[in-house]
């Protein structure tokens, strides 16, 4: 499954995955959070500065400035992520990101709110 997104001004067609076993369905709390986070504008928009600041604060980032002057020049939205929760509806970004092509890095927000920033291993 695909869904269309605008992060940070920018529109992207973006993987869903549901995290459940093969004989497993997904949970309605995994349906409402993929619903709530497609309508959550604000706290996506609110989430660059968080990434941008991480950007800024990585020992591996090699930036030439101060500042990130265009934050799709170092992380690029890939997935919706949705976690197998039972009270919380849990969303995370995905994103490539350019000083850790390997493990990229996740945004993750619960109920709609940005929670933490790392490696995607931070959800996985």
């Amino acid at each position: 499954m695909r869904k269309t997104l605008t992060i940070w001004g920018r529109e992207f067609e973006l993987r869903v995955t549901f995290d459940c076993f093969d004989n497993e369905e997904v949970l309605p709390i995994q349906e409402q959070a993929l619903e709530a986070f497609l309508k959550a504008d604000a706290a996506i928009e609110d989430s660059k500065k968080r990434v941008e600041n991480y950007i800024l604060n990585d020992d591996f980032a090699e930036l030439e400035s101060d500042s990130v002057d265009n934050i799709f020049k170092y992380v690029n939205p890939t997935d919706i992520y949705l976690p197998r929760t039972t009270e919380i509806r849990s969303a995370a970004l995905f994103c490539d990101y350019r000083f850790d092509e390997e493990h990229g890095i996740a945004i993750v927000f619960e109920n709609e709110k940005f929670i933490e920033i790392g490696t995607q291993d931070i959800v996985l």
